[in-house]
């Protein structure tokens, strides 16, 4: 358990680790069989056990409803000051903007009253490069306070933006000087990015039509077979995730530079940076090519494989997307907990299963599933080490082998009667199923007709006690007592042998 739960917030005693085996612990008939069951989400709940450890939960202040009132009323006042600052700073932009934009009506009208050089020269001094740029800032300062005047209103702007202007687009280039000749580059790049605008947004009504007629010949198909329909859907999901799954590992193959996918790409990506590239058949006595043998070479080949991420994934995970929740509207059967994401989760692996149960059961910030343990593969695991010391790391013989070789050390006269009187005892033997795994495991590899009887103490905690108490009572034993000279002159090592010892 320690293992299990290195972050378990206390810490479990000896004494509570016997009280779980006791309490919880039962030897499987079966044991790759009744591990299937835990791994099965279905049957995982018949053997999954949820030990609470005592905690302290925090104590919470509850506040009144007067004080709440009272923060309401704060958070409040808050957000209508900050409301009033930012209407505030929006309509000293709008002023400033105004002010801007008169002052650049005016520079534009003086054109024509004063001298030509004076009025460049103003041009010049209010940061202009020429007319065209002043012409340009002004048509967005006022759209800038067209756009804050319409906020302010609640006007929502849904008109659509006007062609640019292309008189000059036609013209040919000897026929401007160079501002015009500048002025009609930027007219015919205003006039590619409005065609692209205009383009793309009629390939999008386009995609939204062809959408909607596929939906609704899709629909005309769920109708008219709902069961074929379902299935079909269901055949699509399954190849797309095999699509992801088959990526997923060949990425995972092209990560490890010893794989033959990863030797074979790093060798295509050499061959088509070379100058010479190497035919497929390499000739006798040619140079052989040695990219990827140096860590340099492996970590150029990194880079362009991070470099080389297509979108297929992405629209693998939307075709994906769009058929679950097309089975999640149609098919009953299928639930969100079979979802790619749910079963792709780490919150749904067998670990997470092990430790925190069935997803999405585990709240990690709920205080008492922190000191909850969930003992389930446990409970047959512990007792299986008596029949598989090596689970725990023990090279040594199973309790049926044992039991085996000492019957084998008998006379086939005998041995029937030693199978027939196996006798069990002490604390553990009350572990539920021990005598039953015992006869079924000694069933298997003895012949059919050997008759088996495994007899369990009526009270097998408590024997050794009252043997030890029925031996010591006997006045005829006292010669075997050791007596407290004895005790003190050899130690307490020191025994002495009985009929019922194993002097021989």
């Amino acid at each position: 358990m320690q293992l299990k739960y290195p972050t378990f917030p206390t810490k479990m005693t000896v004494g509570q680790a016997e009280d779980l085996v006791r309490t919880h612990a039962f030897v499987a008939k079966d044991y790759q069989e009744t591990l299937k069951r835990i791994e099965d989400r279905k049957t995982f709940q018949e053997i999954d056990r949820i030990i609470q450890f005592p905690f302290t939960a925090p104590i919470i202040e509850e506040k009144s409803a007067e004080e709440l009132a009272r923060q309401a009323a704060k958070k409040e006042e808050n957000a209508k000051r900050l409301r009033e600052s930012a209407a505030r700073s929006r309509l000293e932009k709008l002023v400033a903007r105004e002010q801007q934009y008169e002052a650049f009506t005016n520079l534009k009208e003086a054109k024509g009253k004063v001298r030509k050089v004076d009025w460049l020269a103003q041009l010049k001094e209010s940061g202009f490069k020429d007319e065209a740029d002043l012409d340009d800032t002004i048509k967005q300062l006022d759209g800038f306070i067209q756009r804050a005047r319409n906020k302010e209103l609640g006007i929502e702007e849904t008109e659509e933006k006007e062609p640019p202007q292309t008189d000059l687009v036609d013209i040919p280039d000897d026929q401007l000087d160079e501002a015009g000749k500048k002025e009609k580059r930027k007219q015919k790049l205003m006039k590619a990015n409005y065609d692209a605008r205009q383009r793309a947004k009629k390939a999008k009504e386009e995609a939204k039509l062809r959408e909607q007629e596929e939906a609704r010949l899709e629909e005309e198909r769920r109708k008219e077979d709902p069961e074929g329909w379902v299935l079909s859907i269901k055949e699509k999901r399954q190849e797309v995730i095999d699509r992801l799954k088959k990526r997923k590992r060949l990425a995972s193959e092209l990560a490890d530079r010893r794989s033959r996918a990863s030797q074979l790409r790093m060798k295509s990506i050499a061959n088509l940076a070379s100058d010479n590239p190497t035919p497929k058949r390499r000739r006798k006595g040619a140079e052989e090519d040695t990219f990827g043998q140096d860590d340099e070479d492996w970590a150029i080949y990194r880079e362009i494989n991070r470099e080389d991420e297509s979108d297929e994934e992405e629209e693998d995970l939307s075709q994906l997307n769009q058929y679950e929740s097309l089975l999640l509207q149609h098919d009953p059967e299928f639930l969100t907990e079979h979802l790619y994401e749910s079963m792709t989760s780490p919150t749904n692996t067998l670990v997470h299963l092990l430790t925190r149960g069935l997803y999405p059961s585990w709240d990690p910030t709920d205080l008492a599933q922190s000191y909850q343990l969930h003992v389930n593969v446990e409970r047959v695991r512990v007792p299986e080490v008596l029949f598989q010391p090596s689970i725990i790391g023990l090279d040594q013989a199973g309790l049926i082998e044992s039991v085996h070789d000492i019957v084998k050390t008998f006379d086939i006269n005998s041995r029937q009667k030693i199978m027939q009187n196996i006798f069990i005892t002490g604390g553990y033997s009350q572990v539920p199923g021990l005598s039953d795994r015992i006869h079924s495991s000694l069933k298997s590899i003895y012949p059919v007709h050997t008759n088996i009887k495994v007899k369990r103490a009526n009270n097998p905690l408590l024997d050794a006690w009252r043997g030890a108490a029925m031996f010591g009572q006997d006045g005829l034993n006292e010669r075997y007592f050791v007596t407290r000279k004895e005790y003190e002159e050899y130690g307490s090592d020191y025994l002495k042998e009985h009929p019922l010892g194993n002097i021989k």
